[in-house]
């Protein structure tokens, strides 16, 4: 009981360190560390050549941490993960823009106060996420991105799908693992925070009574 006391008092006493911080240094400081957060799960992703992306969990937890401002984080990680991780990403800042609105709007519904919305969130995320790449994987770059996807694209195709057909099909699938993970993942996080660095009441844990 006490350690438990300890590490929950340990919690507290970095989130107040936290709110004592100017506002906009704290979402530099939080927008910095969830675009590094993509990145590594990116490159991570990447090398190991998974069917996922993992570059999204910062994003979406920036969007409930500090709100419009995740738009930035969306869009600095496909900058950055060009140089980075692949040079496709940049032409999919949009994606991750649009990601970003979406779970903005998504946590501002208390999508994130459940496991289970928190995962039905993810596979909203992973609809519209596939529907804005569609055309940037087809027009730009023929249906060829990252190893993984590229490699269900090329079996739907052998298949007899079109390429259309071949990306919708073969994002969706990588999406509805990615997305939900992604969201989940960020669900977790937020669960872990006594209160949001911003004070939002709407996510913030309700208070235990004193025993």
């Amino acid at each position: 009981m006490v350690e438990f006391s300890t590490v929950k008092n340990s919690c507290k006493t970095r989130a107040i360190g936290l709110n004592l911080l100017p506002m906009q240094t704290r979402k530099v400081f939080i927008a910095a560390a969830a675009i590094a957060l993509n990145l590594v799960l990116g490159k991570v992703a990447a090398m190991a050549s998974l069917p996922v992306y993992l570059d999204s969990v910062g994003t979406i937890l920036a969007a409930a941490l500090i709100g419009w401002a995740a738009v930035g984080v969306g869009i600095g990680t496909s900058l950055l993960a060009g140089f980075i991780i692949n040079p496709f990403y940049p032409p999919y800042a949009g994606t991750q823009a649009t990601i970003a609105v979406l779970a903005v709007c998504l946590c501002r519904l208390g999508a994130f106060k459940r496991w289970w919305t928190a995962i039905l969130a993810g596979y909203a995320i992973a609809l519209v996420a596939v529907v804005v790449s569609a055309p940037v994987t087809v027009l730009l770059f023929g249906g060829v991105t990252q190893s993984g996807t590229t490699g269900i694209n090329a079996l739907l195709i052998a298949a007899g799908a079109n390429i259309w057909k071949s990306v919708l099909g073969g994002s969706f699938l990588i999406e509805s693992f990615d997305k939900p993970a992604a969201a989940a993942t960020a669900f977790l996080v937020i669960r872990r925070l006594p209160t949001f660095p911003f004070g939002d009441r709407r996510y913030s844990q309700p208070s235990q009574p004193s025993r």
